[in-house]
């Protein structure tokens, strides 16, 4: 079966929404109908019929998007896996530690004494003495010296907090870069597979001397550069498959699903409700506000450390009884001690505390300059956000139509000799182009949107819904 120039200019170049969507089901039927056809014309006239049949297969089957709830398992994998992470709450719980080990009285002191020579008593020889006393600091010591390490333990917690938000930020942008991995690679084999038409049409038509060589030249010249890019991109996929489960702690191979289509997320916030929300609940600035709490209490430890400590005890005395008659023979003795412990020693004391002061100081510079850090990073955010999203809709509603239009008349052009292979296989290129900067752009809008979450503290969580996990 042969078609006439004339019925293939009265076929619609743009078709149907419904044959669209079976193109996009069956990605690959309108080429087996081409390829059925390529035996029994001539080579121009297939050119027209290829880019009608094969411009909107880049589409691909599309599914439902199920990309949040993967993501969000691949999330809780990490949690529960990552040996960072769970380092970093095992500092945690380490600080907790302190508390009790500050805040404690100390240990009682225990003596016991033996008389070489008896000390001759009224009523016997002293032979042995049993002794026990207790320090007390000053009131207030200890619960200040908790409170600092009650503090510092929340601390801790906080920067497990930022760890763990982090860690969802890496599988986001890491599971992201996978998706967008695999989509440059199916872009990339479908264009091979277009240029593998174009040469063996073109090769059969320099064999019937309608073309010269240079047009299959250009073919293949343009499908080795597309194989050069694809096995790149397989190399890159190994890379980020090992990347994305090295942060679940899995096997280096182990299967990562990505879906076929990804849904753009959206930021339903402002940016002046970003920024205050970032400055109410971000851990790293919860971090610092606890250890500026802490600052405080061991500024206050430090005073109370340095006033007079109170101490107690008992002695309990062994008597020897006398060989007479006599009352109370040999009856032991009690003695209640009291004491003070006097700081005369000032230097230490003055120096704890201004220790405590500075460091304190040194907690406020270094939450204004998070506080700054913290407001760029979430404009730089924004910003890709910003810019991911202009992209998506300059090459999804505008690039991507005009070279799809572009294509469609200079194939009609082309079908009344008006323009040349070259130009079309440039069109073709440049629609490659697009797809695969269109892909880009959803994957750096996503991830801007991932960095946003992070920076702003959306996965926080609290110690008791940490230990139920």
């Amino acid at each position: 079966m042969k078609f006439s120039m004339t019925e293939i200019n009265k076929k619609p170049f743009r078709r149907r929404a419904s044959e669209r969507d079976k193109a996009r089901k069956y990605p690959f039927e309108g080429r087996r109908r081409f390829i059925a056809l390529a035996t029994c014309q001539g080579l121009r006239e297939m050119i027209v019929l290829l880019v009608m049949m094969i411009i909107p297969l880049f589409g691909m089957a599309q599914q439902a998007d199920t990309s949040s709830v993967q993501i969000e398992q691949y999330m809780q994998q990490a949690a529960q896996n990552n040996p960072g992470l769970k380092a970093e709450y095992r500092q945690y719980l380490s600080a907790l530690q302190q508390s009790p080990q500050v805040s404690t009285l100390p240990d009682p002191e225990l003596s016991f004494g033996y008389f070489i020579n008896p000390i001759e008593t009224r009523i016997g020889p002293q032979q042995a003495r049993f002794g026990i006393t207790q320090m007390f600091p000053w009131f207030g010591t200890l619960d200040a010296r908790g409170n600092a390490a009650t503090q510092q333990a929340k601390a801790k917690f906080e920067a497990f907090q930022d760890v763990r938000n982090k860690l969802f930020y890496e599988v986001q942008k890491s599971w992201y870069n996978l998706y967008k991995i695999e989509q440059v690679i199916r872009i990339l084999e479908e264009n091979i597979e277009l240029l593998d038409i174009f040469e063996s049409l073109a090769m059969q038509e320099y064999e019937t001397n309608q073309v010269g060589q240079a047009d299959v030249l250009r073919v293949q010249i343009e499908k080795e550069d597309l194989k050069s890019r694809l096995e790149l991109q397989k190399d890159n996929r190994q890379v980020a498959l090992q990347e994305f489960n090295e942060l679940l702690n899995r096997q280096s191979d182990s299967k990562v699903v990505t879906p076929d289509s990804l849904q753009k997320k959206v930021l339903k916030m402002s940016k002046n409700e970003l920024e205050h929300v970032a400055m109410r609940q971000n851990p790293q600035l919860s971090k610092i506000d606890f250890e500026a709490s802490s600052a405080r209490s061991s500024i206050k430890a430090a005073q109370k450390e340095g006033m007079p400590k109170f101490g107690v005890g008992i002695d309990y005395m062994i008597t020897g009884e006398r060989d007479m008659a006599l009352t109370d023979n040999g009856q032991d003795a009690i003695l209640a001690r009291m004491g003070i412990q006097i700081p005369l020693y000032r230097k230490k004391y003055r120096a704890k505390e201004k220790q405590a002061q500075i460091q304190l100081r040194s907690v406020q510079d270094r939450q204004q300059a998070t506080e700054n850090r913290l407001l760029t990073q979430l404009s730089k955010a924004l910003r890709n956000y910003n810019d991911g999203q202009r992209r998506l809709n300059l090459y999804k509603d505008i690039q991507i139509q005009r070279t799809q239009q572009t294509i469609d008349i200079l194939t009609e052009q082309y079908a009344t000799s008006a323009t040349d292979f070259d130009e079309l296989l440039r069109l073709q290129r440049k629609l490659l182009d697009y797809e695969l900067a269109q892909q880009q752009a959803l994957v750096d809008l996503n991830t801007a949107v991932a960095r946003i979450e992070y920076l702003y503290g959306k996965h926080n969580t609290n110690p008791k819904e940490i230990e139920l996990e």
